[in-house]
């Protein structure tokens, strides 16, 4: 619940200071890059030994932006790590990592109720880079279907090339079928994205 509220606080001051927002592209599509952090963590429902805790980890990855007037499509290529930590109600046992390296491609669509600002929303499809046994590091399953919603800022005046995108990444796959319970991944990232807008023609 406090991940849902953070995200909700963050995008309502994102808005407000919107006021002189302005897009440099507000018909085209250009390419950029994109590097930040996550706050992941995995869902587990049904019995288990372990208790789902938090981890900061990074992500990196490019994308292609093109807008026709207040609509846009956003298409990424990412490369993130999800999973971690699982503390065990087990008395002695420490608290484990699990990295889970996805290669992931999120399909963005998004709406700018005004200028600077785009809410957005879409599938993302991730395959597993360490897939495997999940009481390893790695989940389970190869593949993971999720949801991302969020929103994409663009900064201005010297800033005006780089953007601040906030996102949450819901799971739906369970990404531990070996086990008794179900693993899902839930991720909360910031990024912040150059944007290689095209030079414009004199």
């Amino acid at each position: 619940m406090n991940l849902y509220r953070l995200l909700f606080f963050t995008c309502f001051v994102t808005s407000s200071l919107l006021s002189r927002a302005q897009s440099n592209n507000p018909v085209g599509g250009h390419f950029g890059v994109k590097a930040g952090a996550s706050l992941t963590r995995v869902a587990i429902s049904g019995v288990s030994t372990n208790l789902p805790k938090q981890a900061l980890q990074p992500h990196i990855g490019v994308m292609y932006r093109y807008r026709l007037q207040k609509f846009v499509i956003q298409p990424e290529a990412l490369l993130a790590i999800k999973g971690g930590t699982f503390q065990s109600t087990i008395p002695g046992r420490q608290p484990r990592s699990h990295s889970y390296y996805y290669a992931s491609l999120p399909i963005m669509l998004g709406y700018i109720p005004t200028e600077g600002l785009t809410l957005q929303a879409g599938p993302e499809f991730s395959y597993a880079l360490n897939a495997g046994d999940a009481t390893e590091t790695g989940p389970g399953a190869k593949n993971d279907v999720g949801l991302a919603v969020g929103a994409h800022y663009d900064f201005l005046d010297m800033l005006d090339k780089f953007s601040l995108h906030i996102r949450y990444v819901r799971g739906f796959t369970n990404v531990s079928p070996e086990t008794a319970a179900t693993y899902r991944n839930r991720v909360v990232q910031v990024s912040i994205v150059y944007n290689l807008y095209p030079k414009k023609k004199k």
